[in-house]
């Protein structure tokens, strides 16, 4: 049964749950001194978080601006002794490192539109992302590939004579068939916004990198260069998938090749003709191995995560190449993700659908965060991306666990799907404003590609990740181009062309939606020949909808309160059920009890279980109170504010410690339960939700108004009865997490102990609604921001409750 989409203003306006309640941080201000209201509009929540626990340091900040004339505002912060980090050719906007204490004066300007907290980004994949519940021990080096082998190159005269392998990422997506008519990403130039490579790398050196630049925070250090084998090995992984010319010559018995050539159920080649007897060649092959590729590094030589402004510098880059320095750049590839507050619409995500608009195809990772819906990462939340989603491949993944384990046959019993399965951690959507994303799934588990080291420069290894699945696709695009180059003229197809013919080739995946794998799992031959029928090309990408709601996904008939029974019966092994429900202002409680539970018929080695994730409601993000816990028997989770806990049969479990130890936000709160991907057989069990309220108490002061984008009201007094112990202040409107377009209202309060002053900043973040809360207030001022109003204007309510 699904729940009416129909809500009322009025029962939605009921409904807004408490916020997370933050660590009270005063700052002690004189009254008459506090920054205007007006002025508060400027700064983002987030912002405004940091700026209270930021000290003496400075924050790095991204300002958008009216226009590209950033004279004044750069002179303002030289002189306040801040630092310009980058000024934006493309998109109005400056990147600042700014002392915190000096924001005053800078949002006083009025060709500042708004100021964001430059948020950190990390990339998207794990090197260890190795299940380690499907057997006792836990073997990490086993990810890195022995080096008993011999180095090879394909010539193109040895790629167009190969006899594909299903090993291959080239065979597993159907690029092979491309190559034999002549498309092997030839005409195609790639820039991959990374960690920087090792260009000295076997799987690089019949590769064409015509070239890179080191941006990162390496320059100027010993660590400094685009191609270096210090560099992270996440970059030449990547770049390895979309375009290598390598492989390897291994004894015919090696544990590798014995398990590729059961898998595949065909031989490999023998690595005589090469001089070497009694061996086999394993082929690591891009899937555009003639694609040329320009380098842009941004992450250090440790891949930590770098703020938001440093990948726009690249991504500027790789635009000002094609429209300014001569290069003819056709894709950026952008194995990165991290969370969003804004969905295509910030700074970050309008500089990528710029980059589309001047001919670039955007492929982009959906991000990690999975499997939870709505949680598609930043930049492939971008309008304009072809947004990628992980899958795990059947051959690729059982060589693998065969090779990590040992022994003989495993693969068999550790994956039994025959189609590939979309990975738990992988990115869902819809977007919070309803678009599709993913766009395609393409495999991104258990790849391997090279992995350089200063020890090992030719090393290899496996890796997991939306960032495996990202490279793929864009050698897909990067041979959809090379035809459309060769045959149909340059630049006669557009980016919008490529991303229709990757969604029109992608082959469905069945017990998935699109949430879960978009279009499909990728099949670039498929792609090839929906470009061929395409009779309209130079198409645009569709704009962003002026308006829409939050994408109605509640799936359980709960509402703030109530109980829900069902069965999952004979659940496949890698598939998820998802139940979505609704909490609200007054949820207090929200239990999750599996019973019956059948681990099947066949369970060869005691490894049957359910997985089981309880997502918060915050979207786009990760926020788990419970991220991954094996099921094996009876078994119930309850999450209460501030606390979340488990009993009967359960190991395993991981969770995030911010939401863990957070209060119930209002939102959809999103169960997922799958039966785990390395599971033998289908599992059943019977399930219950229990949803438990508190009863509305009377607030001792309220006040509702309407209130638009910028708009402050003036500072309200609430007296405060003699004696009162706490405070409680909340801010809930009509358009808060549980609408769409989500509007962003702070709460600033002023407040005095009965000594001095306070100004409280923890009611200007990203909850909704906000919370204040006093110990020993003895008299307060209140005001309303409309910090983000995407609406005309927006109703909210002010309530204040004495202890």
């Amino acid at each position: 049964m699904l729940m009416n989409r129909n809500f009322s203003f009025s029962n939605l306006f009921s409904l807004i749950a408490v916020s997370v309640l933050m660590t009270s941080m005063l700052l002690p201000i004189s009254v008459t001194t506090l920054t205007s209201p007006l002025d508060m509009t400027k700064i983002s929540p987030i912002l405004m978080e940091k700026i209270t626990l930021a000290g003496d340091n400075p924050i790095n900040v991204i300002i958008e601006t009216k226009t590209n004339d950033y004279s004044t505002i750069t002179s303002t912060i030289e002189n306040m002794g801040g630092t310009i980090n980058y000024e934006y050719k493309y998109v109005n906007a400056i990147a600042a490192s700014i002392p915190p204490d000096k924001l005053s004066k800078l949002i006083t300007i009025d060709e500042i539109v708004k100021i964001y907290y430059d948020q950190e980004r990390p990339l998207s994949s794990g090197k260890f992302n190795v299940d380690p519940n499907a057997f006792d021990t836990f073997k990490e080096e086993a990810l890195f590939l022995k080096n008993n082998f011999e180095t090879i190159t394909a010539t193109t005269e040895i790629l167009t004579s190969l006899e594909p392998s299903t090993y291959w990422n080239p065979t597993a997506m159907a690029a092979t068939p491309v190559w034999a008519e002549g498309y092997m990403g030839q005409g195609s130039l790639a820039v991959i916004i990374d960690t920087g490579i090792w260009a000295g790398h076997f799987m690089f050196a019949g590769t064409n990198i015509i070239g890179g630049v080191d941006l990162s925070f390496d320059v100027g250090t010993p660590y400094e260069g685009w191609s270096a084998p210090w560099n992270h090995y996440h970059g030449s992984h990547v770049a390895g998938i979309l375009a290598s010319t390598g492989g390897i010559i291994v004894p015919a018995d090696d544990p590798l090749a014995v398990a590729i050539e059961r898998y595949t159920g065909a031989p490999l080649p023998p690595g005589d003709p090469y001089g070497y007897p009694d061996t086999k060649v394993i082929w690591l092959l891009g899937m555009a191995p003639l694609a040329e590729l320009y380098i842009i590094k941004i992450f250090d030589h440790t891949g930590a995560g770098v703020p938001e402004w440093k990948i726009m510098e690249a991504v500027e880059y790789a635009i000002s190449l094609k429209i300014e320095k001569g290069y003819d750049v056709d894709i950026i590839s952008m194995s990165i993700g991290g969370a969003t507050l804004y969905d295509g619409r910030d700074p970050y995500d309008q500089l990528m659908d710029y980059a589309t608009s001047v001919g670039i195809t955007l492929v982009a990772a959906a991000g990690n965060e999975g499997p939870a819906t709505m949680t598609i990462s930043s930049p492939g939340s971008a309008n304009t991306a072809i947004t990628v989603g992980a899958a795990a491949n059947p051959v690729n993944t059982r060589v693998f666990w065969e090779y990590y384990y040992g022994i003989p046959g495993v693969g068999y019993y550790l994956f039994t799907s025959e189609t590939p399965q979309i990975y738990a951690f992988s990115g869902r959507g819809p977007t919070s404003d309803g678009r599709c994303k993913p766009t395609v799934s393409a495999t991104g588990i258990f790849v391997l590609s090279a992995l350089p080291s200063e020890a090992n420069p030719q090393g290899l290894g496996f890796a997991s990740g939306t960032s495996m699945a990202t490279p793929a696709v864009s050698g897909a695009v990067a041979l959809l181009n090379s035809y459309a180059e060769i045959t149909l003229g340059e630049d006669l197809a557009s980016p919008e062309d490529y991303k229709q013919a990757i969604t029109q080739g992608a082959v469905w995946l069945e017990g998935y939606d699109t949430r879960d794998q978009g279009a499909g799992y990728l099949n670039a031959f498929n792609s090839l020949e929906a470009l061929k029928a395409d009779d309209s090309l130079g198409d645009a990408a569709p704009e962003l909808p002026e308006w829409a709601w939050l994408e109605p996904i509640i799936n359980v008939p709960i509402v703030v309160k109530g109980r829900y029974s069902t069965s999952v019966e004979n659940l496949a092994p890698g598939h998820k059920v998802e139940f979505i429900f609704y909490v609200g202002h007054w949820t207090e409680s929200i239990e999750l009890t599996l019973s019956n539970v059948f681990l099947g018929e066949e369970n060869p080695f005691g490894i049957n279980s359910f997985e089981v994730y309880i997502q918060s409601a915050k979207r786009t993000m990760y926020a788990y109170f419970i991220d991954t816990a094996n099921v094996w028997g009876d078994a119930s989770f309850l999450i209460t504010d501030f606390e979340t806990v488990w009993t009967g049969e359960v190991t395993g479990v991981y969770w995030d410690p911010t939401t863990r130890l957070a209060p119930i936000e209002p939102g959809y709160i999103k169960i997922v339960i799958e039966n785990d991907w390395t599971s033998y057989d289908e599992i059943s069990a019977d399930i219950e939700i229990v949803v438990k309220a508190k009863k509305p108490a009377k607030p001792d002061f309220s006040m509702v108004g309407c209130i638009t984008e910028g708009e402050t009201t003036d500072w309200v007094h609430v007296e405060v009865p003699e004696g009162t112990g706490k405070a409680i202040i909340e801010l809930s409107w009509l358009f808060s997490w549980a609408a769409y377009p989500t509007n962003d209202l702070d709460l600033i309060v002023q407040w005095f102990n009965g000594t001095e002053w306070f100004v409280a900043l923890e009611g200007a973040t990203l909850n909704s609604p906000e919370r204040v809360v006093l110990d020993n207030p003895v008299d307060i001022y209140v005001l309303v921001s409309g910090y983000t109003v995407y609406t005309c204007s927006d109703f909210y309510r002010l309530t204040v409750y004495f202890e």
